[in-house]
């Protein structure tokens, strides 16, 4: 054999594919990112419609958590107005059947008396003067109290005066003491 080897001039056509196959990987291909882009754009959208559904349901419940909050708060002082009216009642009744509820009453009123107190007048409704007088007979208030019945005062309440100052002990003060502790105001409550 020689070293010389004779050249020849390719075809100038183009060489032969197999169109068909061709066209066949292309569609695969084409169909395959079109999947892709379709699930890319589809969890993106997904996501955030997923987003807003989310923002809207936190902004119900904070809607629902403030809603039950007030509806708490109402419900709460509905039953305070509640025992409040019970109480009232209860009171009133209580003082009508055991008059001796007035004692402990009076007692604590002239315990806040300074001890110099020379003159201690103590008005009371007059069904109440009976049994507060024979209490006063046994303690040291005895000798320096005069007692006075009035009948503006309630029963189960009494004002307490002396030179230096008053003590009002009286149903509808001790009531809105009270009231004004459990932050109220006595406009709703009629008088006993």
């Amino acid at each position: 054999m020689s070293a010389y080897r004779r050249w020849e001039l390719a075809s100038l056509a183009a060489p032969q594919v197999d169109a068909a196959a061709d066209d066949a990987a292309a569609l695969v291909q084409a169909r395959a990112d079109a999947q892709h882009e379709g699930r890319e754009a589809g969890y993106a959208a997904g996501m955030a419609a997923a987003g807003e559904e989310r923002a809207r349901l936190a902004a119900l419940l904070t809607t629902l958590a403030d809603a039950a909050g007030d509806h708490e708060q109402r419900l709460c002082d509905e039953v305070l107005d509640l025992a409040l009216v019970i109480a009232r009642q209860l009171v009133g009744e209580a003082l009508a059947v055991r008059r001796e509820f007035i004692l402990p009453i009076v007692s604590a009123a002239l315990k806040q008396l300074p001890q110099s107190t020379q003159r201690v007048e103590i008005m009371l409704n007059p069904s109440d003067v009976q049994i507060v007088r024979t209490f006063l007979g046994e303690g040291e208030f005895a000798n320096r109290c005069q007692i006075l019945p009035d009948a503006s005062i309630a029963p189960g309440g009494c004002l307490v005066e002396t030179e230096q100052s008053e003590i009002d002990v009286t149903i509808p003060s001790r009531w809105r003491r009270l009231l004004a502790a459990l932050g109220r105001s006595d406009d709703w409550l009629e008088p006993v």
